[in-house]
């Protein structure tokens, strides 16, 4: 009998400790994705992005960060950094890609297509690395059931 009720006593304790950690891990994904949207979503981070996708910086095939001003230069580069980390956290399942794509359902593609040019340049001049795990998330909305055809022949849309 006392067998029988210590094991029932470790498999609800079993219980408890995954439904917690499960909890935690849920915790962790909404802060890192809050932390994010608060940087993503200031004011000067929007401002930079619109100006990017409505082509002030010229088309994608054009842009090139070098010639901007020295704060566009830093919010380019605060961006795209900003993007690749979003595809690490996804990558490496820190961030669970429905959460993101709830989140930023056009923002990354749509940065994306912007600046893919320049950074597959930038593979082949400064790192092979630049970008993948931007590129990696970008292809994840792609294979995303949740984005239909009609949303790819949207983009054109602000």
């Amino acid at each position: 009998m006392s067998s029988a009720l210590g094991t029932v006593v470790v498999i609800v304790a079993g219980f408890f400790a995954y439904s917690q950690i499960k909890e935690a891990r849920h915790a962790r994904h909404i802060n890192l994705l809050l932390s994010f949207q608060d940087k993503y979503h200031s004011p000067e981070a929007r401002t930079f992005r619109h100006r990017l996708l409505a082509g002030e910086f010229g088309s994608p095939e054009q842009f090139d960060p070098a010639c901007l001003s020295a704060d566009d230069f830093h919010s380019f580069w605060q961006l795209h950094d900003q993007l690749e980390v979003l595809g690490v956290l996804v990558e490496h399942r820190l961030l669970e890609f429905n959460l993101v794509l709830a989140c930023f359902h056009r923002s990354p593609p749509r940065v994306w297509e912007a600046i893919e040019p320049y950074i597959r340049k930038r593979r082949a001049e400064a790192s092979p690395l630049e970008g993948r795990n931007f590129e990696k998330l970008v292809q994840r909305y792609r294979n995303s059931h949740a984005l239909p055809v009609q949303y790819w022949e949207r983009r054109g849309v602000l």
